[in-house]
């Protein structure tokens, strides 16, 4: 379920990407990439200090680092909607009784 979401997140954000190249020329040298450096990193750090308010935290794994640093900032908002919703990267807590 996770790489499915991972797959979709991936195409999704180089659909906008390749969007706002055409639109607005975003990938110019002058600021662009820096642009998508610091949303990249905005994108982890929201990761990371997500998981200091929410509990249980989302699992910090390849796939939320990758669409968190391809997505930035709404990678981040789709992490942690698909979260919240149970949707993916939600670990169910196991209750262990002892008998």
């Amino acid at each position: 379920m996770e790489v499915l979401v991972l797959i979709v997140v991936v195409i999704a954000v180089a659909v906008l990407a390749a969007f706002a190249v055409l639109i607005t020329g975003m990938l110019s040298v002058e600021g662009g990439l820096l642009g998508l450096a610091i949303n990249a990193v905005l994108g982890l750090l929201l990761l990371f200090f997500t998981n200091l308010f929410v509990s249980p935290p989302i699992p910090i794994n390849i796939i939320t680092i990758l669409i968190c640093a391809l997505g930035g900032v709404v990678g981040w908002v789709v992490v942690l909607l698909l979260h919240l919703l149970r949707i993916a990267f939600y670990v169910p807590a196991v209750i262990v009784l002892f008998t």
